[in-house]
């Protein structure tokens, strides 16, 4: 038994094995990006690791190896998995319903669809780990095979790390990694040189083990350190333009992971437009407090928002789109933006210093007319192919960290009056693409609608109404988990979860207007921000990243509603029929900027010198990062030279204990006292007059495994001891008998002392 415990490659090579498994699975649970069910993804990795160990070193071919691998992992996956449903299920109707949700899934991934199941993202990263332990072991003690061990696994590692932009330092994970990977295959690079010196009988040193790992991992932190001082990939240009390159393909494959993986914790990437033409009612959201835009008007707003991705297509299963049906160009000369002309609006003019690394959207009050840069305008259409609405405005040219962009919106200030007195009847486009509402509304959401609304008579009122009843019946809370699988979110929202965010918000309310046939839709961008006296403009942050309702009025167009609780209503002015009351003073009877007065530079805002607030804001916010920065790399510095210089005293006592244990061990004298003090550890009575043998018989009676090793060492002492050439066996190798024998002391001695614990309690 002790020969098969013996491993030839080394236990520390399946410490290293093990460790590079336990190193990815902590680096995602600690990314959270489910609330529960990652912490199993290292339970699996090291059983994976162990199975891998004991198949690998069976007799067994390649493919029946593999074959019980397949079946341990798929039971242990499932076990684990289905541990996390709900306890009062029968284990046959978990198994059914893990497979339901992978057939599901897949349907979906192959037909366009959105899943926020998250136990499907449990269950295949489970999956995942069990491949990768099992593999890692396969790979290391049957065939060796060093990169198809570390890549993997590595790789894993690093698109978690890669695509992470939350809070915690997960960069620190992979330094890790790279430390234990640089020690794997200096291990193994050992053990094949080993054999080699054996086939060839070439004697060596044992303490090369110890020599060989130590030199390793001085290297190993002399290449982190230099790795950590160089610069970024992004420094270089021909970096940054190559991995521009590929960026398409990531970004595809991105918004399919968000599509099969809705639920799951979101970051977001800080270099990329926070909007796109879709959006899933997802999960918990973290939106942060950087820095977005700043927006140069001519007074303060009563109330504004920063109007983005206008979207109008609601598939049920929480998924909102929009109706592009054309991308056209538009030059600055070409005029305003060919949209129909409503009543009770006035040009507002806005300057905005763009902060984002890499942006490309552009952002205004609600209605955009035209801007002083080249656009690209995301259009639905009317039958006759006229323009009747534009869902999104980007630049043509992308926009940089401190660009300014002028745009003119024409705003609506039209009263309360007015609105209720709006006429319904509603163009055929409308109806077409704002009436839009899928199979799976529930009937209760429908009711809802109409009880709310049912003592009034126009729209106006009528959104008010549901306006009110969200705000006040449904609490905010940016940190609700997803719907469950197969419930309609809207419903979920209403009737069951009763808390949300905006988007779900905004969702809940243009679905109920739509139900009572009032054309509606919801919006993406910012609310207002910040306003700063000193410079005139709204400081805008993620902070504000913001989703809003738009009711369509026929002769007034589209008029924004404020659902969410946390955020204040718009309150219009009342006023007498016809007579729309100003809900933006500051218009007055004012003629617009006109578009030729439309700053290139930020220097020409608000009469004041902005390059140089632009300048002193850039330098502020680099001056902060820069001290958050230095900060990080203070706290990774200490706790990278704290955890060395653990490792150092660990490995120096290590060291120390190996080497005063080879020198009791390799002394007959010596080692026959240490037998001696393993018998009154496991509790041996031994007497004054009891010969050597004798003390070798009571030890035994108590570790019959070690009857043989116990024998020899007592033997050579009594040669040492009391023969008369005083000399014993000079070929007896006593650190071979301590090999054997050691392993039976230690799990005697801990199952002993497990037992007096046990009497004691």
């Amino acid at each position: 038994m002790l020969e098969r415990l013996k491993l030839e490659e080394g236990w520390t090579t399946l410490l290293l094995v093990w460790s590079l498994i336990a190193v990815t699975a902590t680096a995602i649970a600690a990314a959270e990006l489910t609330d529960e069910g990652l912490d199993i993804l290292m339970s699996v990795g090291t059983v994976g690791v162990l199975v891998g160990l004991l198949l690998a070193k069976s007799r067994f071919s390649s493919r029946t190896a593999h074959f019980f691998s397949l079946v341990y992992g798929v039971f242990l996956v499932g076990l684990l998995v289905g541990s996390l449903l709900p306890a009062d299920l029968p284990w046959r109707l978990r198994i059914f319903d893990l497979v339901e949700r992978q057939v599901t899934w897949m349907g979906k991934a192959v037909g366009g669809g959105i899943s926020r199941d998250n136990i499907i993202f449990v269950l295949q990263t489970s999956a995942i780990f069990w491949l990768l332990g099992y593999t890692a072991s396969w790979y290391t003690f049957r065939t060796s095979r060093v990169w198809r061990v570390v890549l993997p696994t590595g790789l894993v590692l690093l698109s978690v790390i890669y695509y992470y932009y939350g809070p915690k330092p997960l960069v620190i994970f992979l330094g890790v990694y790279a430390l234990l990977a640089l020690l794997y295959v200096a291990r193994t690079h050992l053990v094949d040189q080993e054999k080699g010196w054996r086939s060839a009988s070439v004697r060596y040193e044992g303490e090369i083990h110890f020599d060989f790992l130590r030199a390793s991992f001085i290297v190993g932190i002399v290449v982190l350190l230099l790795a950590g001082s160089l610069p970024a990939l992004g420094a270089s240009n021909q970096v940054s333009g190559a991995l521009a390159d590929v960026g398409g393909p990531w970004r595809q494959f991105q918004d399919s992971w968000t599509r099969l993986f809705a639920s799951l914790r979101s970051y977001g990437a800080p270099t990329s437009d926070a909007y796109e033409d879709t959006m899933v009612l997802g999960g918990p959201r973290t939106v942060g407090n950087r820095l977005v835009m700043d927006v140069y008007v001519p007074e303060p707003l009563s109330s504004v928002y920063w109007q983005g991705v206008v979207l109008d297509t609601y598939d049920g299963d929480g998924e909102w789109s929009n109706n592009t049906e054309q991308t056209l160009m538009h030059f600055p000369d070409e005029g305003a933006i060919g949209l129909p002309d409503m009543a009770a609006r006035r040009p507002l003019t806005q300057t905005i210093v763009n902060y984002n690394a890499n942006s490309s959207t552009m952002y205004g009050a609600p209605q955009i007319v035209t801007s002083d840069r080249q656009l690209l305008l995301d259009l639905s259409l009317e039958d006759s192919g006229e323009a009747m609405s534009v869902n999104w405005i980007r630049s043509r040219y992308i926009l940089r960290q401190g660009d300014s962009y002028g745009v003119i919106s024409h705003v609506s200030y039209a009263d309360k009056t007015s609105l209720r007195n709006a006429s319904t009847a509603y163009p055929q486009w409308i109806q077409d693409h704002y009436l839009q509402l899928p199979d799976t509304i529930t009937p209760e959401t429908k009711d809802l609608a109409s009880q709310l609304t049912g003592q009034y008579d126009n729209p106006f009122d009528k959104a008010i109404a549901l306006r009110d009843y969200l705000r006040q019946e449904i609490a905010y809370n940016d940190q609700i988990q997803a719907p469950p699988e197969g419930v309609e979110p809207v419903h979920y929202i209403l009737f069951e979860g009763q808390e949300a965010y905006c988007t779900y918000y905004a969702s809940a309310m243009s679905v109920m207007l739509r139900s009572l046939g009032i054309p509606s839709r919801i919006v993406n961008g910012y609310a207002q921000g910040e306003w700063l006296e000193d410079t005139g403009n709204y400081r805008v942050r993620s902070s504000n990243a913001h989703t809003w309702v738009e009711v369509y009025f026929p002769e007034y167009g589209w008029i924004q509603f404020e659902p969410t609780a946390s955020i204040p209503t718009i309150e219009r002015m009342e006023g007498p029929s016809g007579n729309s009351g100003d809900a933006f003073p500051f218009l007055g009877d004012e003629e617009p900027f006109p578009l030729d007065n439309l700053p290139e530079e930020a220097g020409d805002v608000a009469g004041g010198d902005l390059n140089d607030q632009l300048a002193a804001l850039l330098a502020e916010e680099a001056e902060a990062e820069a001290a958050a920065a230095a900060e990080q790399r203070r706290q990774r510095i200490v706790r990278f030279f704290g955890g060395s210089l653990l490792l150092v005293v660990a490995g120096g006592l290590i060291f120390t204990a190996n080497h005063y244990n080879r020198q009791v061990e390799s002394s007959v004298e010596k080692s026959y006292d240490r037998l001696s003090s393993w018998g009154r550890w496991l509790g041996v009575l031994f007497r004054p007059v009891d010969t050597p043998y004798e003390r070798a018989d009571r030890l035994t009676q108590m570790v019959p495994e070690g009857r043989t090793p116990i024998r020899n060492l007592t033997y050579q002492y009594v040669l040492r001891r009391f023969s008369p050439s005083r000399e014993g066996d000079r070929e007896f190798d006593t650190t071979e008998e301590w090999r054997s024998l050691r392993p039976l002391l230690l799990r005697k001695s801990i199952a002993q002392y497990l037992k007096r614990l046990r009497r004691r309690a």
